[in-house]
């Protein structure tokens, strides 16, 4: 995180600024390669609170999906961790001693940095007790009967994510249904993907994120497929399980992308980039010949970046572009950005 950001978000207190630049640098540090490119998508004054957004959503992830931490300690950390964040929402500080581990000083950070994102932006409380409070049931619920029950899981978690992020792309993106659902439609899309590629690690801890119904009508249930991942071969089912749940993808991202014209015009680069490189993560499930236990996944996420290398520089392009037609008060104002307007 630069002054400039820091300036251009009017923050000013110490421990604030301290805590967007823990955010900062974890992001940087560990996710360099798809972070900083779509960062510098937004105005100066909103970078620090999409770092806020990111550090937390990935801190709460980490501590459910931590692989060599048993569930139940799992469960208990977790618990803790979001009893502590809600008190610091409601006013009181349970912070106030020395950290007991470097994981447990970044999570103070993170949240202190969240909570006041929550407040600048006006998110409301029960949208942040839906997302946390569903994010915990990943540990609690081990599979979904229905697409529909799986849908309605993303929407309350992921969905209250990208809704935190409309926010920031202005009053349009922030107010509008159809740019909720257009940001739904992408969380949806990069979601269900993520499913697949991490079926094996998710098998493993327990859990599975493809619907029942659609593992009866390839003629599969959960123990062929958990042995299957066991032993990482692919059948035929399976193979056709896996373009199924592609296309649904596929179909997701397809109906998100429009979701940039909601945009302020000096936003509107990130969401056209994020389904963009949503697209690209998708495509290698076909790639692989729909082998969701041998795709490269660290491999395919570092080549889309390096694809989508030219979409990004082009969104650059138009967002210096936009910028000459934007008011300053635009880019670092957070009340001037939550004002009211039709989108283009």
């Amino acid at each position: 995180m630069t002054a400039k950001d820091i300036r251009a978000a009017n923050l000013r207190d110490p421990e604030l600024c301290r805590a967007y630049a823990a955010c900062g640098s974890f992001l940087r540090r560990n996710f360099v390669a798809h972070y900083f490119p779509l960062r510098q998508l937004l105005p100066p004054g909103r970078r620090p609170y999409w770092d806020a957004i990111l550090a937390l959503s990935i801190h709460v992830d980490d501590l459910i999906d931590d692989a060599r931490v048993p569930v139940p300690e799992r469960m208990v950390r977790y618990d803790a961790y979001t009893r502590d964040f809600f008190a610091l929402l409601d006013g009181q500080d349970p912070w106030t001693g020395p950290p007991s581990s470097r994981q447990d000083r970044l999570g103070r950070a993170f949240g202190r940095a969240f909570a006041h994102f929550t407040r600048v932006w006006d998110i409301p409380r029960e949208s942040v007790e839906l997302a946390l409070t569903n994010i915990g049931a990943d540990l609690r619920v081990t599979e979904y009967a229905s697409f529909a029950d799986l849908e309605r899981h993303i929407r309350s978690t992921g969905g209250e994510h990208n809704m935190w992020l409309n926010a920031l792309l202005g009053s349009r993106a922030h107010h509008s249904e159809e740019a909720r659902e257009h940001a739904v439609s992408a969380l949806l899309g990069l979601q269900l993907t993520d499913n697949l590629r991490d079926l094996r690690e998710d098998l493993a801890d327990g859990r599975l994120f493809l619907p029942l119904d659609d593992l009866k009508a390839f003629g599969l249930d959960r123990a062929e497929l958990e042995a299957a991942a066991r032993d990482r071969r692919m059948t035929d089912r399976l193979r056709d399980l896996a373009r199924f749940e592609a296309e649904r993808a596929r179909g997701h991202l397809d109906r998100a992308a429009d979701w940039w014209r909601w945009a302020d015009a000096d936003a509107r680069e990130l969401p056209r980039q994020y389904v963009s490189m949503a697209r690209c993560v998708l495509r290698q499930v076909p790639h692989s010949r729909h082998d969701v236990f041998h795709a490269p996944a660290l491999r395919g996420r570092l080549a889309c970046v390096t694809a989508a290398g030219a979409g990004l520089a082009l969104g650059y392009a138009r967002r210096a572009a936009n910028r000459r037609f934007t008011s300053p008060g635009n880019k670092a104002d957070p009340a001037h950005a939550l004002k009211g307007s039709r989108p283009s």
